[in-house]
């Protein structure tokens, strides 16, 4: 069983390699169906808000239930038009608004049940973790701005925020997407301490142009890479609903099976 595991896991390393490897030769951000399919990848629908919608619904991760405070300053990011020529500008401040708002919810979370802490959302370096670089600047660009797992140390399931200078498009995956969960979903089993997992499930937070978001949850099968990818969620007005959205999968708990099971 442990060599099987042993191999199971260095398969699915280099089989993600591959993937990464053919997204990289695309050459739009917007990657294409057909791309998508010589690569292995199946491009799903994620539906975060509708619990009855079982099919669709995420598969690995779970909201947090409980309360939390509204937004602050939302309006903020609404005093201007977003500009088109400056999407990274526009992703930047989605970005300080939710970061400000996840950091605002933990501190009210903690205080509320200081024994009972969210199981995830908490801030990591990116830098503490062996992934590759994350990012692109040289003709096309994207990065990842902040990474959180489980405290619990022993969950593979791991949480992403993304930037991409790119316009939302519901019908596409971006090669900045792709690419970011190939990479940490292989470093993750090459984590010693998550050596009885075979899957690593990922769930990114997009942001992207014009000033929108959405959320994506990523699994590899053994033979498919699986990418859910929710609605596109509409900051150029307030969305308070959205970002309590966001916020409740940032911090909600693991679920799934990523194990090996046995014969």
């Amino acid at each position: 069983m442990d060599e099987a595991l042993v191999n199971q896991r260095a398969d699915r390393r280099h089989a993600l390699a591959r993937i990464e490897n053919l997204i990289k030769e695309t050459p739009n951000m917007h990657v294409e169906s057909s791309d998508l399919k010589a690569a292995g990848i199946r491009h799903l629908p994620l539906d975060l808000a509708d619990g009855k919608n079982t099919q669709n619904c995420p598969r690995f991760f779970q909201p947090f239930q409980e309360e939390l405070p509204l937004p602050e300053n939302e309006e903020k990011m609404l005093e201007f038009e977003p500009d088109l020529d400056r999407i990274m500008w526009e992703t930047r401040d989605m970005e300080l608004f939710l970061t400000k708002h996840f950091c605002k919810c933990w501190i009210y979370a903690d205080q509320k049940d200081p024994n009972n802490p969210p199981p995830s959302g908490g801030y990591r370096e990116i830098g503490d973790y062996k992934f590759g670089q994350l990012l692109e600047c040289i003709r096309f660009h994207w990065y990842a701005v902040s990474v959180t797992d489980y405290w619990a140390g022993n969950r593979p399931h791991f949480k992403v925020m993304l930037e991409s200078d790119a316009i939302g498009d519901e019908s596409k995956l971006l090669r900045g997407e792709i690419m970011t969960i190939t990479d940490i979903m292989a470093a993750r089993l090459r984590t010693k301490s998550l050596r009885p997992h075979i899957v690593a499930p990922i769930l990114v937070v997009s942001l992207m142009g014009p000033r929108h978001a959405r959320v994506l949850e990523a699994d590899f099968d053994g033979k498919m890479l699986n990418i859910r990818a929710s609605k596109l969620y509409d900051f150029t007005k307030k969305n308070t609903d959205a970002a309590q959205l966001l916020t409740r999968y940032w911090f909600g708990g693991a679920c799934g099976q990523t194990e090996m099971e046995l014969p």
